[in-house]
């Protein structure tokens, strides 16, 4: 997430249990340079902490339920036909009375299902990607956000991808915004989700276990994102990137709770560390990860180029000098992602604009992405942000007429 957008972020003032962050404006990823990349290994390492039992807070059916995203190759499949898409993220959709990591934009039920409706109907989208963070559900004890976007997405004919946790440390447990990578010395990774984090009182392996058990069978959830943004500089003992040992456990957790939804890590894989370059097929090689997902900023890359490190709209060979180094651009993964014969989305993708000409302007390259995201392959493509109240210039607002929706109706009726 972009942390100029994240400078707006306060707590409720209805008296929150957790304490959100107060973000300061510098890019949300680490602008340190990442460690070189081992070459990535095939093979899903097992790491001692998926050994043991996951915690979960009920037994998942074993029945698949219908209506359920699949994946057949590159491909996700809905009822047996290609399922690609256009949608939003709206990081907040799951803020209540007791908690809002954005109070400014807090909505009501009814203006929930409507922002929902709007994308629908006009934008032509089908998945919104929200968080679920354990702020939002009290430790788990306290289901009523997550419950209302669900409600709104099953009214609209929706999907969601609700993520677990924050990699930069907005809207999370810590009374201080702090990114998991500076997390004593860079170990949240490796030991530190498995811990309660700042004032959580659920270590992360835990919560993800309880909350993907009490969903597992709720066919409107598309898949579950481990993290928004995870990033390190720490490699394992075998050279890779410790998001691979992190991948493979909480995998395994995710799938023992919740035996029918895709799973995903959920990182920029744009030149920030940890998933970049050799890192991202390392990480989304892991075999219990069903799909990648890569973010397109500017900050990591280009806002006018359609492909960063590409040539126009085409990425760059997999195998080229740019693509083989930890902080290789986004273009890098697109180029690498067809070895993992895994689908692909863009998570993340967003511009300011906030006069009429920028906005313009930012329809215009985002469109543009978008064609070039399609184009290599992607299945999926999500924009930043939408929002009905205040916005901080990156917020694509549903009471301005904003030209990026008209685009992405487009985009959404050529990929169908």
């Amino acid at each position: 997430m972009r942390t100029t957008i994240a400078a707006a972020i306060a707590l409720s003032t209805a008296g929150a249990a957790n304490a959100c962050s107060t973000p300061q404006p510098v890019p949300s990823a680490s602008s340190s340079a990442p460690a070189s990349a081992a070459a990535p290994s095939s093979a899903a390492p097992t790491s001692a902490a998926s050994t043991a039992a996951p915690t979960a807070s009920a037994s998942p059916s074993t029945a698949t339920p219908s209506g359920l995203v699949t994946t057949r190759g590159r491909e996700f499949e809905l009822d047996g036909r290609p399922f690609r898409f256009v949608g939003a993220n709206l990081y907040d959709a799951a803020a209540t009375d007791r908690y809002s990591c954005r109070a400014g934009n807090r909505m009501t039920d009814a203006q929930l299902t409507d922002t929902f409706r709007y994308l629908h109907d006009q934008a032509g989208a089908t998945v919104v990607r929200f968080w679920a963070y354990q702020t939002y559900t009290q430790g788990a004890t306290d289901w009523s956000g997550v419950d209302r976007v669900l409600a709104a997405a099953r009214a609209t004919g929706m999907k969601v991808i609700p993520v677990l946790e924050d990699g930069p440390g907005d809207c999370t447990t810590s009374s201080d915004r702090i990114a998991k990578s500076a997390y004593e010395g860079d170990t949240w990774y490796s030991d530190g989700y498995k811990r309660p984090y700042g004032n959580a009182t659920l270590s992360y392996r835990d919560y993800v276990a309880r909350v993907a058990a009490h969903y597992a069978d709720d066919p409107t959830i598309l898949g579950w994102m481990m993290m928004n943004e995870a990033e390190t500089n720490r490699r394992d003992a075998q050279g890779r990137s410790v998001l691979v040992d992190f991948a493979t456990d909480v995998a395994g957790v995710i799938r023992a709770a919740d035996p029918h939804h895709l799973i995903t890590v959920g990182t920029q894989s744009n030149g920030a560390p940890g998933a970049s370059g050799p890192d991202f097929t390392a990480v989304y090689g892991v075999r219990g990860v069903d799909f990648a997902e890569v973010h397109d900023w500017g900050y990591w890359g280009s806002d006018t180029e359609p492909m960063p490190g590409g040539t126009g709209s085409t990425p760059p060979a997999a195998n080229s000098l740019g693509c083989v180094v930890a902080n290789a651009p986004v273009g890098c993964s697109f180029a690498q992602a067809p070895a993992l014969g895994k689908p692909l989305i863009v998570g993340e993708a967003g511009m300011a604009g906030t006069t009429p000409a920028e906005r313009n302007t930012r329809a215009r390259l985002l469109r543009a992405k978008m064609d070039a995201a399609f184009g290599a392959g992607a299945s999926g493509y999500l924009v930043w942000s939408v929002t009905t109240g205040s916005t901080d210039g990156y917020d694509v607002l549903t009471t301005t007429n904003d030209p990026l929706i008209p685009q992405l109706r487009a985009v959404a009726e050529e990929i169908r």
